[in-house]
């Protein structure tokens, strides 16, 4: 947690729009896209992988990113400027994890390669890795998984961070609702934020919550079918020559689920407020797939992690990630839109766009 806090008060402290100022504007798609590689990095993958980090490697892994192309999967070899962009990103990132993980193994036992006392984070973790038939994972392998683990969840994490930020700031309400449970909760001092202090704030965890609701990362989630499916209530079966597509940021929007839907309402997730028909997600049974306990019902019209055994592995992650950066953000800063400057709406059809608020 302390480690994710320092990257947010590092990050505008260091910030032009801030520095020497009480307040200043900020582009938080763009804000929240760093900061989220740059939390990420320091708190999974250690302290080298987080200094090797700047805007310009940022910015390789936006090229990277831009491989992921609907004709790069028919066509991956295509000579494209983007592709070639995307290559390059690649080997100068496979290189720095690559040169950090043989550093590291030059060191001495329980040091890092600078002398300094090891910290555990996945990168050691999967250099002393097996596989089953006892060979160890390859440096390049590990250097692979470290960019694909940082990738699944910048996408999701820093766009729902963008639209808490956006929604805070016409909501100037819920900020200081935000404030002051932390103040009663944790005390007037603000302590140092913990693990077990985080999971003690209700609002903040709804505020992530309702805003993966109506603006839910995963628009589509599609599961073959193994085995004849029977539609109830008709004379149909699904045979498994078919693969169901289903899109959770329709269901959580139907008024049938969240009575006044298209509100954003972190409120109607309190306690005995009646907020929706839907059952209490807390009281579904649960089931750990091997990264920690999760729902293991698919009927609720809340999925923004998808569902069953092939959800997001980077759940519970990405719940302490965004509630981590929200709570210290609060202590930080209000938040308020730009005059002329509406609250957009999520549009699938685009893959990023500029949005500016005031802190």
């Amino acid at each position: 947690m302390t480690l994710i806090t320092g990257e947010v008060q590092e990050y505008f402290d260091r910030s032009p729009s801030f520095v020497g100022k009480l307040s200043g504007k900020i582009d938080i798609v763009k804000s929240m896209a760093e900061l989220t590689i740059y939390t990420a990095s320091r708190s999974l993958q250690g302290r080298e992988v987080r200094e090797k980090f700047d805007s310009s490697f940022a910015d390789l892994y936006h090229d990277l990113d831009m491989g992921f192309s609907p004709i790069n999967f028919m066509l991956p070899w295509a000579p494209l400027p983007h592709n070639r962009k995307r290559d390059a990103a690649h080997k100068v990132m496979v290189d720095t994890y690559t040169d950090i993980i043989r550093a590291r193994k030059a060191s001495k036992p329980g040091e890092k390669a600078d002398g300094n006392n090891k910290e555990y984070d996945m990168v050691w973790n999967l250099m002393g890795c097996q596989y089953k038939d006892g060979g160890a994972v390859p440096d390049y392998e590990v250097a692979h998984m470290m960019i694909a683990l940082l990738m699944a969840g910048q996408h999701s994490s820093s766009s729902t961070s963008s639209w808490i930020f956006l929604r805070l700031a016409t909501r100037p309400d819920i900020t200081e609702d935000l404030l002051n449970e932390q103040k009663k909760i944790l005390g007037e001092d603000l302590p140092p934020l913990t693990y077990d202090d985080l999971q003690r704030l209700p609002l903040h965890s709804q505020v992530v919550k309702e805003t993966l609701r109506l603006h839910a990362p995963i628009h589509s989630i599609l599961r073959k079918v193994k085995s004849p499916m029977s539609i109830e209530g008709t004379p149909y079966v699904i045979p498994t020559s078919h693969v169901l597509l289903s899109a959770p940021g329709v269901s959580s929007r139907l008024e049938e689920n969240f009575p006044d839907a298209m509100t954003w309402e972190p409120h109607r997730w309190d306690e005995g407020s009646g907020g929706t028909n839907m059952p209490k997600i807390e009281e579904e049974e649960k089931i750990d797939y091997g990264y920690g306990l999760v729902t293991k019902g698919a009927s609720s019209p809340y999925l923004p992690f998808g569902a069953g055994r092939h959800r997001c592995i980077g759940e519970q992650f990405a719940y302490v990630q965004l509630g981590t950066i929200l709570a210290q953000m609060v202590r930080m800063f209000k938040f308020k839109s730009l005059p002329g400057q509406p609250l957009v709406e999520t549009d699938y059809s685009v893959s990023s766009t500029n949005a500016h608020i005031s802190c």
